[in-house]
């Protein structure tokens, strides 16, 4: 195994926050789900509290977090095309002065952080980058394409997308879970 994944689950179990049993579960899932980071398991499967999940995380990949609400305060369309939202998996979430809060599910993954930092730079705004849980992200990416503005996203308008709780889709994080549920029985 990895020595980043060994090191990561020694980090919670050393932590109190998870057991030998529990950083198992996670390691074995991610054998077959290579694409899925250990704490992105761990946070589809609700088995800590999110504020520590986070805590570990940020101290792990040195990088600030953030636990994002459900509502934004900026719309992320104003600052990051949706496909590469989507596909990088990184939410502009604030805007404090000329500098943008940007989320990522992966802030490892330095190209995808300077890519995105170019594209935001090219509006004229700085980033500074922050993990968040990556429910949260999934959460938001459906938003995202459900919305009628991105159905239009090469309108002139700036207004917020209209998304319900209907529109969402978590088909991803509940298929995860029935997956493991199956594991531990």
């Amino acid at each position: 195994m990895n020595d980043e994944k060994l090191l990561i689950g020694e980090e919670f179990i050393k932590r109190k926050i998870l057991t030998k049993k529990d950083v198992n579960i996670v390691l074995n899932y991610q054998t077959e789900h290579s694409e899925l980071k250990f704490g992105e398991i761990v946070d589809v499967l609700d088995m800590c509290d999110k504020e520590d999940l986070l805590d570990v995380l940020s101290s792990n990949l040195n990088v600030k977090s953030a636990i994002i609400d459900r509502n934004l305060s900026i719309n992320p369309l104003n600052f990051l095309p949706s496909d590469i939202i989507i596909t990088y998996r990184a939410l502009p979430f604030e805007k404090d002065g000329n500098t943008i809060l940007v989320a990522f599910a992966n802030p490892q993954d330095t190209k995808t952080v300077e890519y995105v930092r170019e594209l935001i730079k090219k509006e004229g705004y700085d980033i500074e980058v922050y993990i968040t849980l990556y429910t949260t992200i999934m959460a938001h990416i459906e938003k995202i394409k459900n919305s009628k503005l991105v159905r239009m996203c090469f309108s002139d308008t700036n207004s917020d997308p209209e998304i319900k709780d209907e529109d969402i889709d978590n088909t991803i994080i509940e298929n995860i879970k029935k997956e493991v549920k199956k594991q531990r029985k």
